[in-house]
C-alpha cells in the first residue's frame, strides 16, 4: 500500500534536522579523527576518476542504468554519483542514468512481463493506479513524488497504455526535486575543506526542505482528489 500522503510537518522537519546533522557529523569525523584517511582517500579515488574522463561516466551511467532497471534505490547511485563527480556532473549522470534506467524497466515490462499478473500484484495501489489511469506528463510528475519504490511506477506504467516521450519527460521531470539535493549532499562527502562541506550539507538540506514542501503538497493534493 502507498502509505498516507498527509504527514505532520513537524515531524517532517524533525526528520531533515537529523538527517542534516547525521551527514554533518559523518563529515566532523572524517575530518577530525583516523577516520579522515577514508576522506584522503576518497579525494584519491574521486582524482582518480577524472583521470578516466567521459569513460568514467560511461561506465557509472551504464551500470547504474542496469542497476536501476532491475530495482536498486536510485537515489544511492545519485549520491554516488555526486562523490565521484561532484555536484554538477554528478547530478546530470545519475539524472539521465536515473531516467534511462527506469526506459529500461518501463520495456521490459511492455515487453515482457506477463500484463494480467503485474496487474494484481500492483493491486494494492488503488492511489497510484488511479493516479496513472490515464498517464500524462504531470501525472507522472506527481507520481515520481509519492513515497512508492521507483520501480513501481515504471512497471505500471509499462503495462499502462503510456506514450514513450510522455513516461521520459514526465520521470526526467519527476526527479528532479530529489536527485538535486541528494548529489549535493553527496559532493559535500569528498572536500578537502570542512567549511565547504559544511556549507554544502546545509545547502543540500535547504534545497531537501524547499522539495519535501513540494513532495508533501503534491501527496495531500493526490490524497483530496
Amino acid at each position: 500500500m502507498i502509505p498516507d500522503p498527509q504527514q505532520d510537518p513537524k515531524k517532517e522537519t524533525l526528520r531533515l534536522l537529523i538527517g542534516a546533522l547525521i551527514v554533518a557529523g559523518i563529515i566532523a569525523v572524517l575530518h577530525f579523527t583516523p577516520m579522515k584517511q577514508w576522506l584522503v582517500e576518497a579525494q584519491n579515488l574521486k582524482q582518480q576518476v577524472e583521470g578516466y574522463g567521459w569513460k568514467a561516466h560511461a561506465v557509472f551511467i551504464l551500470g547504474s542504468v542496469i542497476g536501476i532497471a532491475v530495482g536498486v534505490p536510485r537515489l544511492a547511485l545519485c549520491g554516488l554519483g555526486g562523490v565521484l563527480f561532484g555536484f554538477v556532473e554528478g547530478v546530470l549522470a545519475s539524472q539521465f542514468a536515473g531516467v534511462l534506467g527506469s526506459y529500461g524497466a518501463f520495456l521490459i515490462t511492455r515487453l515482457w512481463a506477463p500484463k494480467q499478473w503485474v496487474k494484481r500484484q500492483l493491486a494494492k495501489s488503488d492511489k497510484l493506479r488511479s493516479l496513472l489511469e490515464k498517464p500524462t506528463i504531470g501525472s507522472i510528475f506527481v507520481a515520481r513524488q509519492l513515497p512508492v519504490p521507483g520501480i513501481v511506477p515504471n512497471v505500471l506504467l509499462g503495462v499502462l497504455s503510456t506514450r514513450h516521450r510522455t513516461f521520459l519527460i514526465g520521470t526526467f521531470l519527476g526527479y528532479l526535486p530529489s536527485n538535486i539535493p541528494v548529489a549535493l549532499a553527496g559532493s559535500s562527502m569528498a572536500k578537502e575543506s570542512l567549511t565547504k562541506a559544511i556549507a554544502q550539507v546545509s545547502l543540500s538540506m535547504l534545497a531537501l526542505g524547499v522539495c519535501s514542501a513540494l513532495i508533501m503538497t503534491v501527496r495531500r493534493r493526490v490524497k483530496d482528489d
